[in-house]
C-alpha cells in the first residue's frame, strides 16, 4: 500500500502514522513543500490542498520549503495558507506567521562566493541552458541551470542531460573543496542549495518545541529533502519523534487518513502563543 513510502526509525514505529500518542504530547506536523506540488513544480492540486486545510484546523502544520517565501506561498491556496502555524523558507533560515517574518537567520555570503556561484553558471555546458536561476536569502543561494520556471518538457530535457553528464555532482565537489565553511546539496533533481556551516536546519525542530513544549514532531519529507538540505534535522530529531520520506501528495494523503482516525481518540489542547524572537538565531 505504501509502496513510495519509507519509515525511519527515529521513533518506536510499528504503524504508518503516529497513533500511539498520550497526554503527554501533541503532534506537530512538518511538510516538505517540495512533495506537496504537482510533477511540474508549480502549484499545489487544489483539492489535495483542501484536504490539508482541513486536516491543519485541527492540527498545527507547518511547512518547510527550500525556496524563498514569495515563491513557497505563491504556490499554495489561500486557504491552506491561512491555516498553516507557520512556513520555514528558505531552507529553514526564515520563519514566517502569515506576511510577517518572526526569525531570520542573517549570513553576509562573500563576494567570492557570488563570483564563484556565476562561474559556475557561466561555465554549464549545458548546450540549452537558459537564464539560470539564483535565488538569494538572508542565508542561502539556489541555483538552477536550467533557468527560472522553466516547464515540465525543459525541466526532464535538463535532467536527461544532467544524469548522462554529472555536472551538478562536479559543481558540488568544486564548491565544497573551495568553501568548507559552507553546505552545498542537492535540493531538487535539478537545483543546488548553499548555506553558510553558521546555519543547521537542526534549529528548525528548535524552533517547533520552543512553540509546543510537549510537542512531538511527525516530519513528512521527501527523500532529497531528507538527505539533503534538511539532513542535520533528520539526525538531531528527539527519538520521539517521527519522520516519514514521501514521494507526493498521495503517499501523505493516505498517511493523514490514519491520523484523522487516530484524532477520534485523542484532542490535544491548543498551544499558547508564543511570539519568537526576531533576529538570528544563537
Amino acid at each position: 500500500m505504501f509502496t513510495n513510502t519509507h519509515f525511519n526509525a527515529v521513533g518506536e514505529v510499528s504503524v504508518p502514522f503516529s497513533a500511539m500518542q498520550d497526554a503527554q504530547h501533541e503532534n506537530v506536523f512538518l511538510f516538505d513543500a517540495n512533495v506537496l506540488f504537482d510533477a511540474n513544480n508549480r502549484e499545489m492540486n487544489h483539492s489535495f490542498a483542501g484536504y490539508l486545510a482541513d486536516f491543519a484546523e485541527q492540527r498545527s502544520c507547518y511547512l518547510l520549503s527550500n525556496m524563498n517565501y514569495a515563491e513557497t506561498v505563491s504556490r499554495i491556496p489561500t486557504r491552506l495558507r491561512r491555516q498553516l502555524a507557520g512556513v520555514f523558507a528558505s531552507a529553514g533560515t526564515e520563519f514566517w506567521r502569515g506576511n510577517e517574518v518572526l526569525v531570520r537567520h542573517e549570513h553576509a555570503f562573500s563576494d567570492e562566493v557570488y563570483e564563484y556561484v556565476a562561474r559556475m553558471v557561466l561555465h554549464s555546458a549545458y548546450p540549452q541552458k537558459k537564464a539560470p536561476l539564483i535565488d538569494s536569502g538572508s542565508a542561502s543561494l539556489r541555483i538552477c541551470l536550467a533557468g527560472t520556471r522553466i516547464g515540465r518538457t525543459a525541466k526532464q530535457t535538463y535532467l536527461a542531460w544532467e544524469n548522462e553528464h554529472r555536472e551538478l555532482e562536479a559543481l558540488m565537489a568544486s564548491f565544497a573543496r573551495r568553501f568548507p565553511d559552507h553546505a552545498i546539496c542537492k535540493d531538487t533533481e535539478i537545483s543546488l542549495l548553499i548555506t553558510p556551516n553558521s546555519f543547521s536546519t537542526a534549529e528548525v525542530q528548535n524552533q517547533l518545541l520552543r512553540r509546543h513544549k510537549s510537542a512531538r514532531v511527525i516530519a513528512y519529507l521527501g527523500n532529497m529533502t531528507a538527505g539533503g538540505y534538511a539532513k542535520p534535522m533528520c539526525d538531531a530529531l528527539l527519538r520521539e519523534n517521527v519522520l516519514s520520506t514521501v514521494a507526493g501528495p498521495s503517499d501523505i494523503s493516505q498517511l493523514l487518513s490514519y491520523e484523522k482516525r487516530a484524532m477520534k481518540d485523542f484532542k490535544p489542547k491548543a498551544a499558547a502563543p508564543t511570539r519568537l524572537f526576531q533576529g538570528a538565531w544563537q
